[in-house]
């Protein structure tokens, strides 16, 4: 349980829980004995104001968190960059505001590391945000975001909202989604893994070159940093949700083939692409509030397989 004196028997409206880091953000609330309403999307439209309002009129949460988000794979952001835009922005800002207006004690938004610029120096650090665009692709989803930080920001100053920000890094762990339209990298290469290993495969091919790094949390511990953010920061500014360390693909693939029991090669297909070359995420703000990761990769990557292995 976390900060259970906080959470228990307050009315928490999560937004977003039906999805990947919802379910597990549900789980640990219940745990700690919160009042969770997380409604499906098709009980509350959360782009039109009447049906945001009458949400939270009638949930009367003492706090929301904010996860729902329209948004997807590389295709689908060439290909509706508008409706990202717009949607997220449209959530947020109708979320925050009915929250605003009916005094809800405290508002936790959900960001994105896409939020940050392309060119942004390692670790991305929060003071950072508004340096530079973001990526050309994901931009209109990150621009979202950053409006939606902004909001935070000016309804503290002109109306002493209680709101905060959260910022988390590349998410896996059980519960993940493994197919092959919105799978992530750590998915991905599960999947592919755990099939090389049953049919025997003498080798798996990777994309790129295997230098290119990313920051990953496993989805359990992000799920206590936002409840640990949630019962003790107070500050709008956003704030990074991270493991902190520095992972090459490399070292990701192999560290999944042991866990899964290929015993093959592991090649790498340099002329496919492999994004961005680094990403790491400063954790000192997170650490005002007491989060640090917990789970090693290893442990959490044997945690994933295992549970992806029990639904083949």
């Amino acid at each position: 349980m976390i900060e259970p004196e906080y959470f228990r028997g307050r009315r928490v409206l999560v937004t977003g829980g039906g999805g990947f880091l919802g379910g597990a953000v549900c789980a640990a609330l219940r745990a700690s004995g919160a009042e969770v309403i997380a409604p499906r999307r098709s009980e509350a439209d959360l782009t039109e104001q009447a049906a945001v309002r009458a949400l939270v009129a009638q949930a009367r949460p003492q706090v929301i968190i904010h996860l729902a988000a329209a948004c997807g794979g590389i295709a689908a952001n060439q290909a509706r960059p508008a409706e990202f835009l717009v949607d997220n922005a449209l959530m947020g800002l109708l979320l925050v505001d009915a929250a605003r207006r009916a005094g809800v004690g405290r508002f936790v938004l959900i960001s994105t590391t896409c939020a940050y610029p392309q060119d942004a120096p390692m670790p991305l650090r929060e003071e950072t945000l508004w340096h530079g665009p973001p990526n050309a692709i994901t931009g209109p989803y990150g621009m979202a975001k950053r409006l939606l930080h902004e909001a935070i920001v000016q309804c503290h100053h002109q109306y002493g909202f209680d709101g905060i920000t959260l910022i988390p890094t590349n998410l896996y762990g059980p519960g993940d989604h493994f197919d092959d339209a919105t799978a992530h990298v750590i998915p991905a290469l599960i999947k592919r893994f755990v099939e090389a290993a049953a049919a025997g495969a003498a080798e798996v091919v990777c994309w790129g070159t295997g230098e290119a790094t990313r920051d990953f949390l496993y989805v359990a511990d992000a799920a206590r940093g936002i409840l640990l953010a949630t019962a003790r920061h107070a500050d709008p500014q956003p704030v990074n949700l991270a493991s902190g360390v520095e992972t090459p693909m490399r070292a990701l693939a192999a560290a999944i083939a042991e866990a899964t029991g290929f015993g093959g090669a592991i090649r790498w297909d340099a002329t496919r692409p492999e994004g961005q070359p680094r990403r790491v995420l400063d954790t000192r703000r997170a650490a005002s509030f007491g989060f640090t990761a917990t789970t090693s990769l290893a442990d959490g990557l044997r945690a994933t397989v295992a549970w992806a292995q029990q639904r083949r």
